[in-house]
């Protein structure tokens, strides 16, 4: 899958995520404001990990376009 699809596909999780939260849920449990969560076309790296603590997703699935395996 291309990085556009795979851009295409977070801006439909941000969707899917902050509906099932709730736009005002979700910003008071990652402690920011409603309007910051508002202006996400994707959810911002840091913010895919505390969402990612919550339990209900995975990051790979919250940021499909970005590559979060740790080679060494």
């Amino acid at each position: 899958m291309d990085i556009q699809k795979k851009y295409q596909l977070a801006m439909d999780r941000k969707i899917e995520i902050v509906g099932r939260y709730g736009g005002r849920n979700l910003s008071r449990m990652l402690n920011i404001s409603h309007p910051a969560v508002s202006k996400w076309k994707v959810i911002p790296m840091g913010r895919a990990f505390q969402i990612e603590k919550l339990g209900d997703y995975k990051i790979e699935y919250i940021r499909p376009d970005l590559n979060t395996s740790l080679s060494i």
